[in-house]
């Protein structure tokens, strides 16, 4: 992208050379020269590095005069970073796929990209940077060497998917599943599928894959539905990778090449994530949490042998509906007699279950002294913000 077409992209009235870019970014560490970073935030702080780094413009909110750099000041930084991310996808000539969904998001994304990184180039989402500053950043890094590009697109309020879709403009879409993540947000399933099928009202032309055993998704009618999965031969918690493959096989690898790729595929970190010792088993589950993901991951421990030692933290963002699904989450966990259970946070402190803590660190010096068997199977599981995944060094020592 050149200057000119920026100055375009942006509706900047200074007049500019024609002279181009050679990249966009807003990581100062990154600059090269002839690079335009962005200081969003406490980018600002960092502008010293960019210029020092060979950054030939700086694009900023602030006021700024220097003689050293060319600064394209403008009103909304956020809107100008979707701005350059959206001419970016516009100049990009391979496919876009977009991913949404209350579970699996993020599952669903790395399978994918592993199923088409064997014979194709795929940009992705790094970690879960999927939402209104993610999604941009990611679109940043994109170009005409890569065949495909795969967004995640997270939410938690009505118009953050329509948003991302604006912007990206994907030309397939995924949605997992409809849960109650974000429930205390959007109210009730049925608001958070009006939400989620944000993604193809703002592109109307997009295929759309969708979970169809997922109750609410089953209610979706259109031809831009493809396919309609109905098939009782696919367990619920299995459809993430389903996804994966039926758009892999859309878009033309052979079903025996893809179960060939599956094996081995090296799963996704804090996600269902087996850490072997000599002594005990570490499941790290806890990238994030809500009542379906805990219901899977209590039916994958139930396959495995020994005792299991349950470390659950709060799940997040249930608004009113907070207490009722830890209520039914400790129901659901109670019904395996195998499970030892500790609860962490400020909601699970609701349940009458001990041993209760408010804190990693309380929950620390409880850990030191407690009774682990040989074979014994640790399962962490919590929203991403209550840290539990941090735990797994301390417990490697143990």
């Amino acid at each position: 992208m050149n200057l000119l077409k920026i100055k375009e992209c942006l509706n900047l009235k200074e007049e500019l050379p024609n002279i181009p870019i050679s990249r966009i970014t807003m990581n100062s560490k990154e600059i090269e020269k002839g690079d335009l970073f962005i200081a969003y935030g406490k980018g600002v702080s960092y502008i010293e590095e960019a210029v020092k780094r060979g950054a030939y413009a700086i694009l900023t909110e602030q006021d700024i005069k220097r003689e050293d750099v060319l600064i394209l000041k403008v009103e909304n930084i956020l809107d100008a970073l979707a701005s350059l991310a959206h001419q970016i996808r516009e100049e990009f000539e391979g496919t876009v796929i977009a991913i949404t969904g209350s579970n699996g998001k993020t599952t669903t994304k790395e399978l994918l990209k592993f199923l088409l990184s064997f014979d194709h180039t795929v940009l992705a989402n790094e970690e879960s940077e999927n939402n209104h500053l993610g999604v941009p950043k990611t679109l940043l890094k994109l170009n005409n060497s890569y065949e495909y590009c795969i967004l995640e697109m997270g939410m938690n309020h009505p118009g953050e998917i329509a948003l991302l879709s604006r912007i990206a403009r994907p030309n397939i879409g995924i949605i997992t599943n409809i849960g109650s993540s974000h429930i205390g947000y959007l109210g009730s399933k049925e608001e958070i599928l009006k939400a989620k099928m944000e993604l193809v009202e703002e592109t109307p032309t997009m295929m759309l894959f969708l979970n169809g055993l997922d109750p609410i998704l089953q209610k979706c009618e259109g031809s831009k539905i493809y396919p309609k999965y109905s098939s009782i031969d696919i367990p619920v918690e299995e459809m993430d990778k389903e996804l994966a493959c039926q758009v892999c096989e859309f878009l033309g690898i052979q079903k025996e090449e893809i179960e060939r790729r599956l094996f081995s595929f090296p799963g996704v970190h804090s996600r269902m994530q087996v850490i072997l010792g000599e002594e005990k088993k570490i499941i790290d589950d806890a990238y994030n949490a809500s009542f379906e993901s805990i219901v899977y991951g209590l039916k994958e421990l139930e396959k495995m042998p020994n005792r299991k030692v349950m470390i659950w933290g709060d799940i997040l963002e249930l608004g009113e509906y907070s207490s009722k699904i830890h209520q039914e989450v400790y129901k659901k966990i109670l019904e395996y007699p195998d499970i030892f259970l500790i609860t962490v946070g400020e909601e699970t402190s609701h349940l009458n279950q001990e041993p209760h803590f408010y804190s990693l660190e309380e929950l620390k010096d409880y850990l030191k002294t407690f009774p682990f068997q040989k074979g014994d199977i640790i399962y962490l599981k919590a929203s991403h913000k209550i840290g539990l995944s941090k735990l797994v060094p301390f417990l490697k020592t143990l």
